[in-house]
C-alpha cells in the first residue's frame, strides 16, 4: 500500500476509538515508522511502503487505538526541544514541566558559583536535568532516582546529548545518598495526583504510566515534597533554591509548609495554562 492509502485508513481507525486528532497522529506514527520528519509523510502520498514497513505501521496503530500513549510506542518525546528516549515504567515528558526548566535558568543566569550543582530528584527519564544542563553549560548535575529502569532510559538520553562527564545518574531515595553542602540548587517533579482525582485522568496516564510516579497519598500528600524539601535542606548550599513542580490543589499546601522546613519567601509560576504548577523557595 501507499503512504495516502494507510494514512486514510488509519485515520478511520482512530476516529472510530475516539481519537481526536486521527489524522495528527496518524501521520506521527507513520513518519516514526519510516523515520522521516512528518511533512515528507504529507508530501509523498504516493510512497510504497514495504510489507515490513506497513506491518509495523499497522501494529502502532492498533496500539494507539488501546490507547496507549504515542511516546510509549514510538519510544521517543520531546521536551524543551530536545528529543529523548522514554519507555513503559517511566513518566512521559509533559510541555507544563518546561516551566521547571524556565525557572531554574532565569535563577541560573543571575548567580556567581564556582562549579555550581544541580540536583534533579526523581530524575526519571532525565528530561528536567538534561534540559537544565544543556543551556547552562558551566553547571554540573545529579540525577537520583530509585527506578532502575528509570535510570537506564536516563543513561541512554544523557548519552544522546553528550552529557556522560557533567551529568552523574545515582539509585537511591530521593537525597538521602548525598554529602551535605553540595548543590547548588534541587529540582524535582515528584508525584502530586491526589487519589480523587485518578479516574478524572485520561486512558492514556491511567491505564500505561507509572502510577507510583503519579499519585500521592490522601492521607499525607505532601510527603514526598518533604522528604525532598529535608534532604534538600541538608545538601543545599546557603541561600540555594528548591524549585517543585506541583499541582494547583498541592500549592498552597506547600507554600505554607515550605517555611516550615527550611525555605524562605515561596513563591509559584503558573504554567502556560496559567495553572499553578512550580513552587520555588530558598535556604534559610
Amino acid at each position: 500500500m501507499v503512504v495516502g492509502e494507510l494514512l486514510a485508513q488509519a485515520q478511520a481507525w482512530l476516529r472510530a476509538a475516539g481519537i481526536d486528532e486521527a489524522r495528527r497522529e496518524a501521520e506521527i506514527l507513520l513518519a516514526a515508522c519510516l523515520g522521516w520528519e512528518r511533512s515528507r509523510v504529507t508530501a509523498y502520498p504516493e510512497h510504497v511502503l514495504t510489507e515490513r514497513q506497513q506491518r509495523c505501521f499497522e501494529c502502532w496503530v492498533r496500539r494507539r487505538i488501546r490507547r496507549e500513549p504515542i511516546p510509549y510506542i514510538t519510544r521517543r518525546a520531546w521536551f524543551y526541544g530536545l528529543e529523548l528516549a522514554v519507555g513503559r515504567g517511566v513518566l512521559i515528558p509533559r510541555p507544563e514541566t518546561e516551566v521547571l526548566v524556565e525557572l531554574f535558568l532565569e535563577w541560573a543566569a543571575t548567580q556567581k558559583f564556582d562549579a555550581p550543582i544541580l540536583i534533579d530528584a526523581g530524575v526519571g527519564s532525565g528530561a528536567i536535568a538534561i534540559a537544565c544542563l544543556q543551556h547552562a553549560p558551566l553547571w554540573s548535575g545529579v540525577g537520583v532516582d530509585r527506578s532502575g529502569r528509570a535510570l537506564q532510559i536516563a543513561r541512554i538520553n544523557r548519552r544522546r546529548w553528550g552529557l556522560e562527564a557533567r551529568l552523574f545518574l545515582i539509585r537511591g531515595e530521593w537525597l538521602s545518598a548525598l554529602r551535605p553542602r553540595v548543590a547548588h540548587a534541587v529540582v524535582s517533579n515528584p508525584p502530586y495526583v491526589l487519589p480523587d482525582e485518578w479516574d478524572t485522568l485520561p486512558p492514556e496516564v491511567a491505564r500505561y504510566e507509572p502510577k507510583l510516579a503519579l499519585v500521592v497519598s490522601s492521607e499525607d500528600p505532601l510527603r514526598p515534597y518533604r522528604h525532598i524539601a529535608l534532604g534538600a535542606r541538608q545538601v543545599l548550599t546557603p541561600s540555594g533554591m528548591l524549585a517543585f513542580e506541583t499541582s494547583p490543589r498541592l500549592a498552597p499546601l506547600l507554600a505554607e509548609q515550605l517555611p516550615r522546613w527550611g525555605f524562605k519567601n515561596p513563591q509559584v509560576r503558573r504554567d502556560y495554562s496559567n495553572r499553578e504548577r512550580v513552587l520555588y523557595a530558598y535556604l534559610e
